[in-house]
């Protein structure tokens, strides 16, 4: 038997008996691994979505979680209908081979193609676009929403991505900033070794221009999320999750957070009943929008009130030699100590605020995590970097089996470490935050203030109206004025629109958001 050698520690506390698990067996996730890559791409909305759920689903009742089921939401599902490319370098045309982003905008363009490296401000900020078609060079730490945002403004009439995973592979993915159904221009991405040849051209001088066609519609699509719990003594929760749904096999990107979810939730159920509500989330549709996490934190967090005392991530967890092996984490002196206490900060080289992934990746934190960060919630995120990120090749022999179970055993001792906490612990303000009281029904007043609680003039503020989810009814914007006040005005056609599960979306940060306040609306 696999757990034979398990050693029974008698708590001084008691008398009662806990369970100490030996390591992890990086074999068993291994196993979970090749079971999840051999149902290929899991999208949301889709049969092969649908069976990597069943799978969680079965896994976490066999293990013995309770209230083990599934939690649908309705999201714009985004259906590519046609796409062409044509580069054309001195008068020779070609046809690399190419995909068209998840969410790219519709469009039939013949433009000149200009060299704008990461597409950051700075190498924008002399360049002008209009009616170009802008070459965009991927950076792992500047996320392609981002781009596509930056090159759009600057008058860009389409964006054509250069990859730069090996064997000439193209990097997919979603352009979703928010919660657009598709962007404005067509976003496509092509192989490194096709993006070199192209790129030489222009730095030689040659005349490169491209035609790019892109047709796609959106119709409502169903997600669904699996949720399980180890009841506690108590009613607060600490919520351990992890996205399923991936690109191709997507073995690093996200079954390695799978696997370490379930082997996690395996842990627990052997270490007894723990003080804390244990909650473990297989999230749905976060490739695509970040909807499996932004579902369960508002049903349950801001519908049902649950007391969540942190969210521990699972993303991205391990790759074989990555560039970058990362933990982030709300500054909460409480939930640090309890992170490096179990070791965490040797186990991932990069160990850092949350706030940095924001500063780096254009505004966003482009995980299932950022609404409980920018709401408040202490929250943790793995992330390791990995060459076939997002390609064909992301498959079990990318991950590194002994990085994943080393992960595992650090977050076991971590939540360990957060039971022994009382509730009090974890409701430090992370001061890299900002705070928002949102109230009014139709017309709403918004009080923006910093980490400190001075409230914040001349910021623009943002909103949002969601129906059945998350379909946009609504976009308003608005300035806080000497108070830090800003009113925005409802739409009651906005709010009339769906069948129900209804909600507002504020975000407001100086340069990008700093806070995101969530209401339910009727």
């Amino acid at each position: 038997m696999r757990w034979s050698l398990l050693v029974v520690v008698v708590l001084g506390c008691g008398g009662d008996s806990h369970v100490v698990p030996p390591p992890t067996d990086p074999a068993v996730l291994s196993a979970t691994l090749d079971a999840l890559a051999a149902m290929g791409q899991k999208q949301a909305g889709t049969m092969t979505g649908a069976m990597a759920a069943s799978y969680i689903q079965g896994r976490f009742t066999a293990l013995g979680l309770t209230g083990v089921h599934t939690e649908p939401f309705g999201f714009p599902r985004w259906e590519l209908q046609s796409k062409a490319l044509t580069v054309t370098i001195a008068g020779v045309p070609s046809s690399p081979g190419f995909d068209v982003f998840e969410a790219s905008g519709s469009g039939d363009v013949d433009a000149p193609v200009i060299d704008v490296g990461t597409a950051t401000e700075g190498d924008l900020a002399a360049v002008d676009l209009t009616g170009k078609i802008a070459m965009v060079r991927r950076d792992p730490s500047f996320h392609r929403s981002s781009q596509l945002r930056n090159v759009a403004a600057k008058g860009a009439v389409a964006m054509l991505y250069l990859s730069v995973a090996p064997e000439n592979l193209r990097q997919v993915g979603s352009v979703r900033l928010d919660w657009e159904a598709a962007d404005s221009i067509p976003a496509i991405t092509i192989g490194a070794d096709d993006a070199a040849t192209i790129k030489a051209a222009i730095t030689a001088g040659s005349v490169v221009t491209a035609h790019i066609a892109v047709v796609a519609t959106s119709t409502p699509g169903i997600g669904a999320s699996v949720v399980a719990r180890i009841p506690g003594e108590r009613s607060e929760t600490i919520v351990c999750g992890a996205h399923f749904d991936t690109w191709f096999m997507g073995s690093s990107d996200n079954g390695s957070g799978i696997a370490e979810l379930l082997e996690v939730a395996h842990r627990r159920m052997l270490r007894g009943m723990p003080k804390y509500t244990l909650v473990f989330v297989a999230y749905d549709g976060e490739e695509i929008g970040l909807y499996g996490g932004y579902d369960y934190y508002r049903k349950h967090a801001l519908v049902a009130k649950e007391p969540i005392l942190a969210v521990l991530n699972f993303e991205s967890p391990s790759a074989i030699n990555p560039d970058i092996a990362g933990l982030v984490h709300s500054n909460q002196p409480k939930l640090d100590a309890a992170l490096q206490a179990a070791h965490l900060r040797q186990i991932y080289a990069v160990y850092a605020g949350l706030e940095i992934v924001a500063q780096l990746f254009g505004g966003i934190i482009p995980t299932d995590i950022q609404g409980d960060y920018r709401g408040g919630v202490p929250t943790v995120t793995t992330a390791v970097t990995n060459p076939y990120y997002h390609t064909m090749k992301d498959t079990p022999e990318t991950v590194d089996l002994q990085l994943l179970a080393d992960s595992v055993d650090g977050f076991d001792d971590a939540i360990e470490n957060l039971l022994a906490l009382a509730p009090d612990d974890l409701q430090v303000p992370d001061p890299a935050l900002w705070t928002a009281d949102v109230t009014g029904t139709q017309t709403i007043d918004v009080i923006v203030k910093d980490g400190s609680g001075a409230p914040q003039s001349g910021i623009t503020v943002k909103a949002a109206v969601l129906v059945d989810d998350f379909m946009l009814a609504q976009r308003i914007t608005g300035t806080t004025d000497a108070t830090g006040h800003a009113q925005i005005a409802l739409d009651p056609a906005a709010l009339a629109q769906g069948a129900g599960n209804r909600f507002l979306h504020v975000t407001a940060g100086p340069v990008y958001p700093l806070v995101e306040k969530i209401v339910p609306l009727p």
